[in-house]
């Protein structure tokens, strides 16, 4: 029998029974998986080696020839750097007129850079994880520097809402694919690179492919579980990472799985969901920050390609634009105990990085309400007859003051999920009661505030929220301490929230 273990083991008789096999179908599928992307792995470094033996080898030829021009008893030979210059050429170059030209400024830079910084990155291969507020930048500068190749990673599309901040994108481009936008723009500033679109996400699946083709990682992603994948896959790669991320009015800035330096994983060891819980969505963003951000990550992967400066690895840089202030913090060193980057790593496959990194949230994970009894919920459609017949009511909206100032539906009440108290609403539903008793006679205010047995009537509570995620909890809430609160009448979940209000009821109602 073929040992689970060793799959190079000999068969040897006398056979002990077979496993199931639907088991030694399974486990034997998942064994040549794991090969196969060792396989990979393994084929990548040798990749990286020649290429770095390469490099210096040049690095020698060309010191040689350095000597050679200096050294008065020297032979008289063409210059490597010459050799590819067409017969009759008006000038001697490694680069192109239309190189020369349009690079001249960075080309003029003294400290190693200049011709050589940018034929390195005229070579180069970068894999850029987004096409939003981040990356918007980091692309169009890498773009306008010369790097040679670029990959875009972006299944979104463009909407109206993301062009305050991902300036890579026109107006024009609203529906449209975010990385073949990207690559548009790409051409339209700089022929000379190649650009790449790829509509799909990266996964765990593509992750290291993907990685392993180009020279150096840009992650602008804007979920958890997308940066574990892209940090896993650079390890196994052996490939830097870029990082950068932003949200509200401050980012952060570093470089992972470069000259010794830690990795991802060695700083958030240990994935959860409320781990980048926040989103620009729900919580805003000044549109330059994550501009600003792109253009250090920019710099940042320039730096790598040409190996000039001093980059990040090290260090973590945060930024504050209220105070206008950088602040850089010394990383801890690279972890021993790493699950990934670690002397006895436990994720060898992308396979083991999304086993242990699928609780984090991803690029599709979506709030999702609590489950709520059909009774404790009103589809908008509904609601809006409630409205139609004037009929007594609260709306409260449980939503951040923030959101609620930008619009709401007319007449509901503010009161944000984090201080919804049954003791509040309570007084909402007195003084509601109070115009509502202004509005009718004498008569018939003993039907909407007492019934002949003396016992306190009710009055129907409708929450509403965004996308009737939040508003479920306040539903929930709310008809728990109900017992406790004879004013409070039927309590409703507005299926959808005011997503679904602006799709069914109210096209014209604003989104955001």
């Amino acid at each position: 029998m073929v040992d689970g273990n060793d799959p190079c083991t000999p068969v040897t008789p006398p056979q002990p029974p077979s496993p199931p096999p639907s088991m030694s179908d399974a486990s034997l599928e998942k064994e040549l998986r794991l090969l196969r992307e060792e396989n990979a792995r393994l084929r990548s470094q040798l990749s990286h080696h020649q290429q770095q033996e390469q490099e210096q080898h040049q690095q020698q030829l060309n010191s040689s020839s350095r000597t050679a021009a200096v050294s008065p008893s020297a032979p008289t030979t063409q210059n490597p750097a010459t050799q590819d210059i067409p017969q009759g050429s008006s000038f001697v170059s490694q680069l192109d007129s239309d190189q020369i030209q349009r690079y001249s400024r960075q080309l003029l830079l003294q400290g190693g850079f200049g011709v050589e910084g940018q034929l390195k990155l005229a070579k180069s291969s970068v894999l850029v994880v987004g096409a939003g507020g981040i990356g918007s930048t980091v692309i169009l500068y890498l773009a306008a520097c010369g790097v040679g190749e670029m990959s875009i990673v972006d299944f979104d599309c463009v909407d109206v809402s993301n062009l305050h901040r991902q300036v890579i994108h026109q107006n024009d481009d609203v529906g449209v694919n975010k990385a073949e936008s990207a690559c548009r723009a790409i051409r339209n500033l700089n022929p000379l690179v190649q650009c790449r679109a790829i509509t799909s996400p990266l996964t765990y699946e593509n992750a290291h492919d993907l990685v392993s083709r180009h020279t150096c990682v840009v992650d602008a992603s804007d979920n958890p579980q997308t940066r574990y994948l892209v940090n896993d896959a650079c390890v196994l790669a052996n490939r830097p990472l870029v990082s950068g991320s932003a949200i509200g009015t401050e980012g952060q800035l570093t470089v992972y799985n470069h000259n010794g330096g830690p990795c991802y994983r060695c700083l958030y060891p240990k994935p959860s969901k409320a781990e980048g819980a926040k989103s620009c969505s729900d919580n805003g963003v000044l549109g330059t920050v994550p501009g600003t951000i792109g253009m250090l990550q920019a710099t940042e992967t320039i730096k790598l390609i040409t190996g000039t400066g001093r980059t990040m690895h090290d260090r973590l840089l945060m930024y504050d634009s209220m105070e206008c202030s950088f602040m850089s913090f010394k990383k801890p060193p690279r972890k021993s105990a790493c699950a990934v980057c670690g002397d006895q790593p436990t994720i060898r496959s992308m396979t083991d990085s999304f086993e242990v990194s699928q609780v984090a949230r991803g690029f599709s994970c979506e709030y999702v309400p609590i489950p709520l009894a059909e009774e404790l919920q009103i589809s908008c459609e509904e609601y809006a007859k409630v409205r139609d017949a004037q009929s007594p009511h609260v709306l409260l909206d449980v939503r951040v003051s923030e959101q609620f100032n930008l619009c709401t539906i007319p007449g509901a009440k503010n009161v944000p999920l984090a201080n919804l108290d049954s003791d509040l609403l309570d007084s909402i539903l007195e003084g509601e009661m109070q115009n509502m008793n202004s509005n009718h006679d004498d008569d018939d205010d003993d039907d909407h505030n007492d019934n002949d047995d003396g016992v306190t009537q009710s009055i129907p509570v409708f929450c509403l929220c965004r996308r009737g995620i939040f508003s479920a909890t306040a539903t929930q809430l709310l008809n728990d301490a109900k017992a406790k609160h004879p004013q409070m009448g039927p309590i409703k979940n507005i299926k959808g929230g005011l997503d679904a209000w602006r799709q069914r009821v109210d096209p014209d109602f604003p989104q955001y």
